[in-house]
């Protein structure tokens, strides 16, 4: 299954398909099994029908590097950092208190960059689903 977050981003319109009609300014989402999508101002949020476990925003600001995902997350208690960085894509999965696994990322995406984060009802496997989920972002074709 797939979402599509498209529309004009300089008016801040965003909207969300599972089969884009017109593909040319849209991003792809890939979703996983039992996962939805939903509009919201400036992204999607994203998880199994009834729960949000993480969300995406479109962002003005170019990929920021991973280390400086990790010093954020790190002043915020974070422990059990792990760093993900790549050509236009950061990402951290941490750990928040003893009970809560969390990640933070940003993906470069054509002309956007999107920030995707973890909410607090994402169950560990929810987070490392939310997580490969933004790494895959595309532009539709």
């Amino acid at each position: 299954m797939k979402a599509v977050l498209g529309g004009v981003l300089g008016l801040g319109l965003v909207s969300a398909c599972p089969e884009p009609k017109s593909a040319s300014n849209a991003l792809r989402v890939p979703l996983p099994t039992g996962w939805v999508a939903t509009a919201v101002p400036g992204g999607l949020t994203v998880g199994p029908k009834g729960r949000v476990v993480a969300t995406l925003e479109l962002r003005p600001q170019p990929v920021p590097r991973a280390s400086e995902l990790r010093d954020a997350v790190t002043d915020e208690g974070a422990s059990g950092v792990l760093v993900d960085d790549g050509e236009g894509y950061a990402a951290v999965r941490y750990r928040l208190g003893a009970e809560r696994d969390a990640f933070l990322a940003s993906k470069r995406v054509g002309a956007r960059t999107v920030f995707c984060a973890s909410t607090a009802q994402a169950t560990p496997s929810e987070v490392d689903e939310g997580l490969a989920l933004c790494r895959q972002l595309g532009v539709e074709d």
